[in-house]
């Protein structure tokens, strides 16, 4: 039987080259939150659309102060009051001065405006003791957002900061991504959901939970089609009704060399594309990567850290290219290792942990349990280290890349 070996990098290429982008719908703006945008949103207009004030105080004309110092300010003539959401229709005169509210229109003629707290005002006058230049306390037109530019692309998440500048354009609607709906299927004759009575021989599924709980956590939502025995025509026979219904499809279990592993005979039994069957890591190697019928189908470890190391590191970024997420890659930091590793690592390991920051540096700090089929490797982890394969020892105090999970 033919094998299909990489190193994690080609793997995550390989699965990646196969995803594409679901279709698309258009949904009013206050329902896109969280959702992916299938086109570029260009503004529609200037932001802010008018010159304004940043502050409450007062605007007028810089040349008025330019004789100004502490012993001999200059007092102007209050000639209005402008307040947000008002418009002023009069030029501003040389030796005049308005009263401006925090967003409101700079009226034609004026051209620096200074803090209320900074000026004197009695009587229509106000005193202003400092030297203004043309362009002090202004937001131009414009500053913000030019008409024309390209205020979020294609592929980005709408979170708060991209749902307000579509909504600052006045736009109703958008056209987004249809959200894949990704199959869970757990393999194993040893397995029980919870709530079932324990028996010898037998485990609680807990690769199930971890694994919804890390897809909802990327946007994902997921249906659980249950525990299928080591059998390799029903599990043949589940992974042609699941790529039916899922865009996506992860199985936990059957990817190793026993007797009883059959997920990737099933895939080809179903005639799947073999992808990827083992990669070069620890924890995590154990894998199948297919598509079928064109739908990615993950298969992962049936070790709870095993799975999640694959998990986050291969299936990730093309869970997210399945939801049209141009930010597809991980996000690669470089950190120092606070503890001395001591296993040797023939092959590339990942290490999983906790980040903290001490004196300007990334510390990456081990998690107790590091074991393939630990549940509490996953307890509390932030990051993911990396040890290149081949190396001996780690001390403490070795740079290492990392992945931000």
């Amino acid at each position: 039987m033919k094998s299909y070996v990489f190193d994690p990098d080609d793997a995550r290429s390989l699965i990646l080259e196969r995803c594409r982008c679901p279709d698309t719908e258009v949904l009013s703006l206050e329902k896109t939150s969280g959702r992916v945008l299938a086109a570029d949103i260009k503004a529609r207009y200037d932001v802010p659309l008018f010159d304004k004030s940043p502050l409450d105080g007062y605007a007028f004309h810089a040349s008025d102060t330019r004789s100004v110092s502490g012993q001999k300010p200059v007092r102007l003539a209050v000639a209005e009051e402008i307040p947000a959401g008002a418009f002023s229709h009069k030029t501003l005169r040389t030796g005049y001065a308005v009263k401006i509210l925090t967003g409101a229109p700079v009226p034609e003629g004026a051209d620096a405006i200074v803090k209320y707290e900074d000026t004197i005002a009695a009587d229509g006058y106000v005193t202003i003791f400092q030297t203004f230049r043309a362009g002090d306390n202004i937001i131009f037109k414009g500053e913000d957002v030019r008409y024309g530019e390209v205020i979020a692309a294609k592929g980005t998440v709408i979170d708060e900061a991209v749902h307000g500048m579509i909504a600052s354009q006045g736009i109703t609607a958008v056209e987004v991504y249809c959200v894949p709906l990704i199959g869970i299927i757990s393999q194993g004759n040893e397995l029980l959901d919870p709530g079932e009575t324990l028996q010898s021989g037998k485990i609680y599924n807990s690769n199930r939970y971890m694994l919804q709980s890390a897809l909802a956590r990327e946007g994902l939502p997921s249906m659980y089609l249950g525990i299928v025995p080591d059998q390799m025509e029903q599990i043949s026979e589940l992974l042609e009704k699941a790529v039916s219904m899922f865009e996506a499809v992860i199985m936990t279990g059957g990817v190793s060399v026993g007797t009883y592993d059959y997920t990737k005979d099933a895939l080809e039994r179903a005639g799947a594309d073999i992808l990827v069957d083992k990669i070069r890591m620890k924890p995590g190697s154990s894998c199948c990567l297919a598509t079928l019928k064109g739908v990615p189908v993950f298969g992962l470890s049936g070790n709870p850290s095993a799975a999640m190391t694959t998990f986050h590191l291969i299936a990730v970024p093309a869970l997210r290219r399945i939801s049209g997420r141009s930010d597809c890659s991980l996000q690669k930091i470089r950190v120092c290792l606070a503890e001395t590793f001591k296993k040797k690592s023939p092959v590339l390991r990942v290490l999983k942990g906790r980040l903290s920051l001490e004196d300007g540096k990334a510390l990456f700090h081990l998690n107790q349990h590091q074991e393939n089929g630990s549940v509490s490797a996953m307890r509390d982890v932030e990051i993911f280290a990396v040890i290149p394969g081949g190396s001996g020892t780690v001390k403490a105090g070795t740079m290492l890349d990392a992945y931000i999970i």
